[in-house]
């Protein structure tokens, strides 16, 4: 039966075909214990599922890799060993062991096993072999619904309504081959999306590279992307290149800054994702090629496609799955968040132990407009981070980066009025007495009780007496 068609049958149903295909099949908890076994698996070895539910595996199968695999989470394929049955005799078999996972934690492992004569090679029979890779196929669909051993998501910090659409559209073009388009400003995170869609797709085994169009002269970009022949050019090295649709064949070709790339060039990147093959400098052959094409750009291509700076028809065909990553002030809330997150990984790479921020600052840079978006965010992080050494971090270590910026007007709102544009200290005015009312309210309302009055509020004790000492209200 051929994986087109299996694709039709529904994942349970596959795991019926494949269970009536082994010889042998298991499932433990994840620690080690049966909690199932098949028919077949009883018929050889003699102990039935009442007999061995809730044991350890290695007191049945001495030699059983399942302990390793539970601790490595790695999956282990074609092992040969003795099955040790239940009048005493051994079975050689050949054992894959696949661990399962439950929202990131280890769960269990499933086991199944293909009896060994002196005839047979260490390969899993071709139907077999048919039924899992379809099988794979089909729990690949269901991924959105589980946490892999290392989830990429889990790099695209943020639960906002626009992020987690976001890592929808990753998991839907995750799905298939088609090109992608991202689009995003400088700094918010398109390399993360395309290695995200890279590593949850089926090409996840092979390799994703890189290009960046902006850093390579034009006149290399040629040779770099379809490679070249010994002695096509000057200069050209002994033995010729492979060019990166050559050494990203079955994997994906990431295209960073496609606005960039010199529009002589668009023509053939054009005809390579058209006909599927390529032709290296100096030669005449044509190399077939499988290689999905990830693009990302900070500047719409269709305002490029206007005015006359990028190829209508290759838009188009880049332009098949498009992911629009929101900019970092459009999703304020997702700050603390990247912020948390920026301090355990700066913290590790500075050698530092910085133990947190203040709730106040973390509330001022929310205030920020961020056009360097998390880039931005993470280099003044890292700066603040070394001006504290070993303090949390407070405002001050802050506002000298804010107070220089080449343009103030960026800040929504500003602690220093001194530099503040008229018309945003009005609206500063207007936030903080409403923020006064609404403190006044909540103290009527609870009596008085500060405790209360900060859970209602959704902050701390010490935020809400420094907004109290704020608004003379204690």
């Amino acid at each position: 039966m051929a994986i087109r068609e299996l694709e039709k049958i529904s994942t349970k149903a596959l795991m019926q075909r494949i269970i009536s295909e082994l010889e042998g099949l298991i499932i433990t908890d994840a620690e080690g214990r049966y909690i199932y076994v098949n028919h077949r698996w009883s018929s050889l070895t003699g102990y039935t599922l009442d007999q061995v539910k809730g044991r350890y595996v290695r007191e049945i199968v001495l030699n059983s890799r399942v302990d390793e695999v539970l601790k490595s989470q790695k999956f282990i394929s074609g092992d040969a060993l003795l099955l040790n049955i239940r009048t005493g005799a051994e079975v050689p078999v050949y054992c894959s062991y696949t661990p399962l996972f439950h929202e990131g934690e280890i769960e269990g492992c499933f086991v199944y096993m293909i009896p060994k004569s002196e005839h047979d090679s260490m390969a899993i029979p071709p139907n077999v072999t048919t039924l899992l890779e379809a099988l794979n196929k089909q729990l690949l669909l269901l991924r959105p619904h589980s946490v892999l051993i290392s989830n990429p998501l889990d790099n695209i910090i943020g639960d906002s309504p626009q992020i987690l659409k976001t890592k929808d559209e990753i998991i839907c073009a995750a799905r298939s081959s088609s090109t992608v388009l991202i689009e995003g400003e400088t700094g918010s995170g398109k390399e993360l999306v395309a290695h995200a869609i890279h590593e949850l797709s089926m090409r996840q085994n092979h390799r994703l590279v890189k290009v960046n169009c902006a850093a390579i002269p034009s006149e290399l970009l040629e040779a770099e992307f379809f490679g070249y022949e010994e002695g096509s050019f000057t200069g050209a090295r002994r033995g010729g290149q492979a060019g990166k649709f050559e050494v990203a064949n079955n994997g994906s070709l990431f295209l960073d800054e496609i606005n960039q790339m010199p529009f002589s060039l668009q023509p053939k990147l054009l005809r390579a994702l058209q006909e599927r093959e390529i032709e290296r400098i100096g030669s005449s052959t044509t190399i077939p090629i499988d290689t999905r094409i990830i693009s990302a750009t900070n500047i719409p291509l269709r305002q490029l496609v206007q005015d006359g700076k990028f190829r209508s028809d290759l838009y188009f065909r880049l332009n098949v799955i498009k992911i629009r990553i929101p900019p970092l002030r459009e999703r304020r809330s997702d700050i603390p968040l990247l912020i948390d997150h920026l301090l355990k990984q700066l913290n590790l790479r500075l050698n530092l132990q910085i133990p947190g921020i203040t709730e106040e600052t973390v509330e001022r840079l929310m205030e920020y407009s961020w056009p360097g978006n998390v880039r931005e965010l993470q280099n003044v992080l890292e700066r603040a981070m070394n001006l504290a050494w070993f303090e949390p971090l407070e405002w001050k270590y802050f506002s000298d980066y804010f107070s220089h910026l080449d343009d103030p007007t960026a800040l929504l709102a500003k602690p220093d009025a001194a530099w503040e544009p008229k018309k945003l200290s009005t609206l500063r005015q207007r936030k903080g007495a409403a923020e006064r009312e609404m403190l006044v309210e909540a103290l009527e309302i609870f009596h008085g009780n500060k405790t209360a009055v900060a859970r209602e509020l959704g902050i701390s004790r010490t935020i809400l007496y420094q907004k109290l000492h704020k608004y003379d209200l204690i």
